[in-house]
Order: C-alpha cells, then sequence, then structure tokens
C-alpha cells in the first residue's frame, strides 16, 4: 500500500522492505527538495542584492560619474590658464583626454566629445568608426564571416550579434553535416577523398574554436564590460 508522505511523491509501505527502484525513487526526490530549498534561498539573495545595489550603490555610481563630470570641466577650464609648461600643458592634455574618453565609454556627451577632440587633438567619432571597422574587418579576417556594410551596423554589439549569429549557423551547418556522414557510415565505405574532407572540416571546426578564443582575446580592451554603470547592461 502506497501512502503519501511530507515529501511529494515519496513512496512508503505499510510493511515489508521497499524494492530497489522505490529507494532510488525516494532518494531523487530527497535530492530534488534539496535542490528546490538552495534555489530558493538564492532566489532571495540575489533579489537582495539587487534591491541593495539600486538603493546603496547605484546613487554612489551616479555621484561618482557626476563627479568625473566636474573634474574633467575643471581640468579643461585651468589648462588654458597661464604658468604650465609646455611638457606641463602636453601632460594635462593627456589627462583630460582620458579622463573624456572614459566617459564617452560609457555614456554619449556633446560637450565631452568636444573637450576630448581638442585635447587628444584628433575626433572621437571618427576615432570610434575606425576602430568599429577595424573589429569588423577582424572577424571578417579571421573567422570567414561577411558582416555586411550596411548602416545598421555602428556599434560593437551589433557587429558582435552578427558575428555569434554567423558562428552558430557554421555550427549548426558542421552538426548536420557530421550527423549525415554518421548516417552514411554504415552505408558504404569511404572514399579517401571523403575522408580527407571529414579531417578538413573537423580541423575547421577547431580552427575555428582556436579563433574565437583569439578574438575575443584581442576585443577585451573595447569591449570592457567592468565600466558599465547599469546593472542590467552590464550582465547583458
Amino acid at each position: 500500500m502506497l501512502v503519501p508522505q511530507q515529501i511529494p511523491f515519496h513512496i512508503a509501505t505499510a510493511g515489508g522492505e521497499l524494492s530497489k527502484g522505490q529507494k532510488t525513487f525516494n532518494s531523487n526526490i530527497q535530492k530534488i527538495e534539496k535542490l528546490r530549498t538552495k534555489l530558493a534561498a538564492w532566489d532571495a539573495a540575489t533579489t537582495a542584492y539587487h534591491e541593495k545595489y539600486t538603493r546603496e550603490l547605484m546613487p554612489l555610481v551616479a555621484a561618482s560619474m557626476a563627479l568625473h563630470v566636474t573634474l574633467v570641466h575643471s581640468l579643461d577650464r585651468i589648462s588654458g590658464e597661464k604658468g604650465f609648461s609646455k611638457s606641463e600643458r602636453r601632460m594635462l592634455g593627456e589627462v583630460i583626454a582620458e579622463l573624456a574618453g572614459q566617459l564617452l565609454d560609457e555614456r554619449d556627451d556633446a560637450e565631452m566629445k568636444a573637450i576630448y577632440n581638442k585635447h587628444n587633438k584628433s575626433d572621437y567619432d571618427s576615432e570610434e568608426a575606425a576602430h568599429l571597422q577595424g573589429m569588423k574587418s577582424m572577424l571578417e579576417e579571421v573567422l570567414g564571416f561577411d558582416l555586411g556594410e550596411d548602416d545598421e551596423l555602428d556599434s560593437s554589439e551589433e557587429v558582435m550579434r552578427r558575428a555569434h549569429a554567423q558562428y552558430q549557423q557554421k555550427q549548426a551547418n558542421y552538426a548536420a553535416e557530421q550527423q549525415e556522414r554518421e548516417a552514411q557510415r554504415g552505408k558504404r565505405k569511404k572514399s579517401a577523398r571523403q575522408l580527407e574532407k571529414e579531417a578538413q572540416a573537423e580541423a575547421d571546426a577547431r580552427q575555428i574554436n582556436q579563433s574565437i578564443r583569439e578574438v575575443y582575446r584581442k576585443l577585451a580592451s573595447a569591449l570592457h564590460p567592468d565600466r558599465e554603470a547599469d546593472p542590467q547592461e552590464r550582465e547583458r
């Protein structure tokens, strides 16, 4: 006779020993309940963390950014004053450009761009366009992708999204080819040409995986996720 216990679907008997299968079932149910308890604890901790982050850290981040902006404007004003040597003025300009560039990595600010352009003696938008084109060209050259030339390709995120989509398609095609080869394996003996082609496909797959790692290392300096102030955007 089966009777319900505290644990859902737990098997018990009015008398006699449980079978091996029944013991295994009860053991697995207990493991599931423990995992559910642990998951609920993680959910509660995550919710509390996000609430505390929003309540305590976000205002500090906003205040820090405001001070950052004030600092850049203040340094820009004093950079035109007398009393600096040529080397000191050059060093101050480099510091201002670096600080302004950090802010522009996090948000679009026309005034900050003007300050950056002034002290870096360049154009921020042109630099970003060149950087984006370089990233796109590198991905296309290393991985053999075609990321297109349309106007929507205007951010590193869009470049990476398209590259990831094409990589997934290549992987799907390779998996389908592998499945087809496995299905045909027992039907006929493979020729030397077929074996060579399969070996090349496997080598290409290994090269793709290696190239992906190399590309991600090269792009790490361009993406800077730790600089993103918004927690949801940083996680994305």
